[in-house]
C-alpha cells in the first residue's frame, strides 16, 4: 500500500511540471519568497534521492544530501528523475528495510532507529507539504496550470473533506 501511496505522490508532481514551460519552472516568484517551482522540486526530489542512496547504507542522514541543480533549472531531468524513483520506491518490497537516521541538531547528531517504510511516509508528507506551497504559487501565478484539487494537501484533510460532502449529500436527501 505504502509503494501505491509513493508512486501517487511522486506521479502527481509529474502531472504538474508537464504543464510548465522551462521558463515558468525556473522562474523566481515573488509569492515563494523568489524561489522558483523548481526549487520546490528539487528540494522533495532530493529527500527521496537520499533515502534512495541510504538504502544501500543502512543510514539516512537528509541534511547530507545532494543539491542538485538539474533538477532546479530542467523540468524534463525533473521527470527522469521522478521516473527513477518510482521504479526504486515501487519495486520489490523495501518498506521492511532497517535503517538509521542521522540528524545534526547544530553539531549534536542524533541516531534514530528507522525503516525504509517510516521513511517513506515521511517523504509523502513533507512532499504534500511543499506541494501545497507550489500549489499556491501555480493558482496565483499560472492560471492556465490545472492543478488537481487534492495536489498539496494531506490524505487525511481529503478523506475529512470527501466524508463532509457525502455526509452533506446525505443530509439533503
Amino acid at each position: 500500500m505504502l509503494t501505491i501511496i509513493t508512486s501517487d505522490t511522486l506521479s502527481q508532481l509529474r502531472y504538474v511540471i508537464d504543464q510548465l514551460t522551462q521558463e515558468e519552472y525556473t522562474l523566481k516568484l515573488p509569492i515563494l519568497n523568489q524561489s522558483s517551482i523548481g526549487q520546490h522540486v528539487r528540494h522533495v526530489l532530493e529527500f527521496y534521492i537520499c533515502l534512495s542512496q541510504g538504502i544501500g547504507q543502512g543510514v539516512v542522514d537528509y541534511d547530507r544530501r545532494t543539491r542538485n541543480l538539474s533538477i532546479e533549472n530542467d523540468p524534463n531531468y525533473a521527470n527522469i528523475m521522478l521516473d527513477e524513483l518510482i521504479n526504486i520506491f515501487c519495486k520489490g518490497n523495501l518498506e521492511d528495510t532497517i535503517l538509521t537516521n542521522m540528524i545534526d541538531f547544530n553539531g549534536a547528531v542524533i541516531t534514530s532507529n528507522s525503516s525504509v517504510g517510516r521513511e517513506m511516509v515521511y517523504l509523502i508528507e513533507h512532499s504534500i507539504h511543499h506541494y501545497a506551497i507550489i500549489a499556491i504559487a501555480l493558482r496565483n501565478c499560472f492560471a492556465h496550470i490545472n492543478v488537481p484539487e487534492d495536489f498539496g494537501v494531506a490524505h487525511s484533510t481529503s478523506r475529512h473533506n470527501r466524508s463532509m460532502v457525502e455526509a452533506e449529500l446525505h443530509h439533503q436527501h
